[in-house]
């Protein structure tokens, strides 16, 4: 009976992978088909550009590099938890790090309309990394236990992450779009 229960955690937590994977995947196409830009040489733009410029340039490769992570995941992380899910794994960690050192470097670059909205975004993203890195941790110390847990964690918060864009989008609408 415990094998099912493991089988079918397995299970459900592949799926969730899957959705989170088609949001941030959304996240990128929401974007990906705008041109980057180069912010005017006048440090002073509207907001509107500021948040655009954020989104667009400052976290556009990261989100990139994540949304190419994410196969992966998706393809080695069955329900049996292979060793390869390990090194799918470790690539996706690296490009959710990249995404939240993004996020930190450019801080300074968030318009106040967009502030809260890719604060709770960062600390949803950031919760998610914490998963992926205990489940990291599960499989360096040999603990399948520790792997689901983690991967439960990552799956868990993964279900904000589209509501955190909707919210993103939304507000970055509300930007002034002159000085």
């Amino acid at each position: 009976m415990s094998r099912v229960w493991i089988y079918m955690t397995g299970a459900v937590l592949i799926t969730v992978i899957a959705l989170a994977g088609l949001g941030v995947y959304g996240l990128m196409h929401s974007t990906a088909n705008v041109e980057p830009h180069i912010a005017p040489p006048s440090p002073l733009i509207s907001d509107y550009e500021r948040a655009d410029r954020f989104l667009n340039v400052d976290l556009g490769p990261a989100l990139v590099e994540t949304n190419q992570a994410l196969p992966g995941v998706n393809a080695q992380c069955t329900a049996s938890l292979p060793p390869p899910c390990k090194d799918a794994l470790i690539t996706l960690n690296k490009a959710m790090l990249d995404l939240d050192n993004a996020m930190t470097n450019n801080q300074r670059d968030i318009p106040p309309c967009i502030g809260p909205q890719v604060q709770q975004f960062k600390d949803d993203w950031s919760g998610m990394e914490q998963g992926v890195s205990m489940a990291i941790g599960g499989y360096t110390a040999n603990s399948r236990a520790l792997i689901i847990q983690g991967l439960q964690k990552y799956a868990a918060i993964a279900q904000f992450i589209k509501p955190d864009v909707d919210r993103i989008n939304a507000a970055r609408q509300t930007c002034k779009k002159t000085l």
